[in-house]
């Protein structure tokens, strides 16, 4: 009887997964052309993703304090989407923790594994990445941060009379720090020893002076110390602790509860990674994206914000403001919060989808 049991399952488990590996096998016609060619052609979305003005209110659901169950869409399938990330996943690695889906504002599927929950935190990694991007949004809505074109100097006029001082860091804008083509790198051990130092008073500052060869930009660069920056500029706006503003202005509002985040010496959160959350949680984010920075009654950050934030190219890798390209299922328009051993949050507007995914890497 165990025996059968125990066959059912592994047929089932193998039926699963030779049903993800044709989805991938299918997308690979589209994937291939955008990895081949480095001159992709450009993403169809419009600046604008087709909003004007203030979001509308889309869905009608706001899951601020719980969610609600619904029925989902057919394609692609919840189990279908599990099916997919536990295969990829494997693949990377790694082993899935949670997989959950929210459909047209409605809780459709949601599942946790290897000993995680609905009230457990995960760590992100450089999902956190994203959060500072939505924390920039929050600052320009609020008024207290001109726009991304605003230079970066004007938020650290004494930087420009200290030692270290290069004029190529004039021309830095929040949008170059948003789209990682600062110019600044941080792959020197010693970078990293002075941005972690217990006398350190000034977190952002540091990284600001931190020398760079490369013109505001000119190239991207995958560096995780540029975010940093972008909390400093939202502090010194906003002239409170970073995550008492965080807390007021974004986590409160979307009913974020569960967040907590590793800060520097100085008590300035890292910038590139150290947030946790619960899966749930990952969900509400992708949601307020999903309505285009609405959330219940109130704009939390600009439509046109949101509009501009996910990449202008195609290519799978292709990044946006501290957003990727996201690539797994072949549909126009997805993009998605993305860190280290799979953790995922995704938005799919022509689907009114968010996925929420966590995972850790085997054995550890």
């Amino acid at each position: 009887m165990g025996a059968t049991k125990a066959r059912k399952s592994k047929k089932k488990r193998l039926i699963a997964g030779l049903v993800a590996l044709t989805l991938v096998l299918a997308s690979l016609p589209i994937v291939i052309p955008w990895a081949l060619n480095p001159q992709a052609q450009p993403n169809n979305i419009p600046e604008t993703r087709g909003y004007a003005g203030e979001a509308p209110d889309a869905y009608g659901v706001w899951p601020t304090r719980e969610f609600t169950p619904g029925e989902p869409t057919s394609w692609p399938g919840p189990k279908l989407i599990r099916s997919l990330y536990a295969f990829t996943s494997w693949l990377d690695g790694n082993r899935l923790d949670s997989c959950l889906v929210l459909y047209k504002g409605n809780l459709v599927h949601e599942e946790y594994r290897n000993g995680y929950d609905a009230d457990t935190p995960h760590f992100m990694a450089s999902v956190t990445k994203s959060v500072v991007s939505a924390l920039v949004g929050v600052a320009i809505q609020d008024g207290i941060i001109g726009g991304v074109e605003d230079r970066v100097l004007v938020y650290f006029p004494e930087a420009e009379s200290m030692p270290g001082w290069q004029e190529i860091k004039r021309s830095m804008t929040i949008e170059h720090l948003l789209t990682r083509t600062s110019g600044i790198t941080s792959d020197a051990d010693e970078i990293w020893e002075g941005y972690f130092a217990d006398d350190l008073r000034d977190a952002a500052l540091y990284t600001f002076l931190i020398p760079q060869s490369q013109t505001p930009g000119e190239k991207y660069q995958s560096e995780n110390i540029g975010m940093c920056i972008l909390l400093g500029i939202i502090e010194r706006a906003s002239g409170q602790p970073l995550m008492d503003y965080a807390r007021a202005r974004l986590f409160g509002p979307l009913g974020m509860d569960s967040v907590d985040w590793e800060t520097t010496a100085d008590g300035l959160p890292t910038g590139g990674w150290g947030i946790s959350m619960t899966p749930q949680d990952m969900i509400r984010f992708g949601y307020l994206y999903l309505n285009y920075g609405r959330w219940e009654e109130g704009q939390v950050i600009p439509a046109e914000y949101v509009a501009r934030t996910p990449p202008r190219s195609k290519k799978p890798k292709a990044y946006g403001y501290l957003f990727w390209n996201y690539s797994k299922l072949p549909f126009s328009g997805n993009y998605q919060a993305s860190g280290s051993q799979g953790q995922h949050i995704v938005i799919l507007p022509g689907r009114d989808m968010v996925i929420a995914i966590t995972a850790t890497k085997k054995g550890a």
